[in-house]
């Protein structure tokens, strides 16, 4: 089995996330996942100018002034992925098909941690990916599921394993965006990894927001 190359593979099953077989309307729900970085940068400046001046007398003496400058710049960026999810069906979203070599070493030793396979094996390519199953919920709200991939490749096998120990569970009003890692839910470790999350670093800010919009 070869790591998956698609950038969104649809599968509408509501089998195995229980309660959802009698949940499907027909409508769909858009998942998605919105990176938002700020940054601000400030700049304080004191330069110094000066100059001689000669008099009538064959004397001299020196003029000179301080001049401040402060600037401040803040900077917003965005990225966003998304997946089109069936009410009461799941949606597999890849998040890399490839990760860095450097990284690979990490999904090893958690894998071998919880037990998903057996000490010792080398892992030459993972590929990372999230799972999503989506319920309209009465009230307008939705209810998502969120189980972390991963696709490994080995020198004589390969294997992808739902980690079912890592997935998030939340209701979400449909449109309103929820944000991830932060104080109003929490995800686990390995889904901010496979979504690379990071944390607040000196004036930069992070956030990894979900929104769930019935369409």
């Amino acid at each position: 089995m070869t790591l998956v190359r698609v950038l969104v593979l649809v599968v509408a099953l509501g089998a195995g996330w229980p309660g959802l077989c009698d949940a499907q309307s027909g409508k769909q729900v858009k998942v998605a996942f919105d990176f938002r970085q700020s940054s601000t940068q400030n700049r304080d400046a004191v330069d110094g100018s000066g100059r001689v001046i000669i008099t009538d007398r064959g004397g001299a003496r020196s003029s000179g002034r301080l001049g401040v400058d402060s600037t401040q710049r803040r900077v917003q960026t965005s990225t966003g992925i998304f997946t089109i999810v069936q009410d009461g069906g799941e949606s597999t979203m890849l998040v890399a098909s490839q990760i860095p070599y450097s990284q690979v070493t990490f999904y090893r030793d958690y894998l071998t941690g919880a037990g998903y396979i057996v000490s010792g094996v080398q892992f030459k390519d993972v590929g990372t990916s999230l799972k999503v199953r989506a319920a309209i919920l009465p009230g307008n709200q939705v209810r998502v599921r969120l189980t972390p991939t991963i696709s490994w490749l080995s020198a004589d096998t390969s294997g992808v394993i739902e980690v079912n120990e890592a997935s998030t569970e939340l209701v979400v009003p449909s449109g309103r965006p929820v944000v991830l890692g932060g104080s109003t839910t929490q995800t686990h470790e390995l889904t901010r990894r496979i979504l690379g999350y990071r944390a607040s670093e000196s004036a930069t800010e992070t956030t990894m927001a979900l929104t769930a919009t019935i369409r």
